[in-house]
């Protein structure tokens, strides 16, 4: 596992999937806009929700368009 990594807003959608391959290894994210941090990905960690809780979640977030 590294350390937290931190990738371009536009690069990190173009390499979304090998992202996500990454944060189920461990490891983690920061998005940057213009340099500074907007967001953070990091692994769920398996304790501390069920995998129905993580799929309700996930449903009940909307779509952006």
């Amino acid at each position: 596992m590294y350390g937290p990594m931190n990738i371009n807003i536009n690069s990190a959608k173009s390499y979304f999937l090998e992202m996500m391959d990454e944060v189920a290894k461990g490891n983690e994210y920061f998005i940057l806009r213009q340099g500074k941090p907007i967001a953070q990905i990091v692994p769920v960690k398996e304790d501390s929700l069920s995998r129905a809780e993580i799929v309700e979640r996930l449903f009940s977030y909307q779509t952006l368009k």
